[in-house]
């Protein structure tokens, strides 16, 4: 009889460590997993600043790889989505873009040009100037934080890049 009186206080106190371990589990999981979930959006805010950069990047160095918005020199000049420079800014936008994520690159850019020097159509040469980018990136987080920003977090990236178009000399008329 010493035998089961001895054993029964030992499997009651089992059962009291199992349900403790229980409750510290899904107390544990309780504050954990909204922690795990604002990670992840923080890792797609992270990630969506790392992407809006990358092509705000590129999109300026299109931008500046081709002849300037105007033929004439200027400081500032806002470029206009008809002219050359916006689309190849929109060209490298729409590309790169990813279509998988929540996330979005916006497609209107701003666009600020400055020519100091415009060379002659009879000498050619290089085109002496820069252009700044700026483009937006629209996320919307999954998760936890979506609650906070319903709208979405809109984070912006700007690139300044020198002009690499060179305009090429005319032709001389052959006799």
């Amino acid at each position: 009889m010493k035998s089961r009186t001895a054993s029964a206080p030992l499997k009651t106190d089992r059962r009291r460590a199992r349900g403790q371990s229980l409750v510290e589990l899904c107390a544990g999981l309780v504050v954990g997993v909204p922690l795990i979930l604002a990670g992840i959006d923080m890792g797609f805010i992270a990630l969506g600043a790392s992407i809006n950069d990358s092509v705000c990047r590129d999109a300026a160095r299109a931008a500046a790889s081709g002849p300037p918005s105007s033929q004439s020199t200027s400081a500032n000049r806002k470029v206009t989505p008809g002219q050359t420079p916006y689309q190849r800014v929109q060209a490298v936008i729409r590309k790169h873009s990813p279509s998988n994520l929540p996330l979005k690159v916006l497609d209107q850019a701003d666009i600020v040009e400055t020519v100091r020097d415009l060379p002659s159509t009879i000498t050619g040469g290089a085109v002496d100037g820069d252009i700044a980018v700026k483009t937006t990136v629209s996320i919307t987080p999954p998760f936890i934080l979506r609650a906070y920003c319903p709208t979405g977090i809109e984070l912006c990236s700007k690139h300044l890049m020198p002009f690499t178009y060179v305009v090429m000399p005319a032709k001389k008329a052959s006799l």
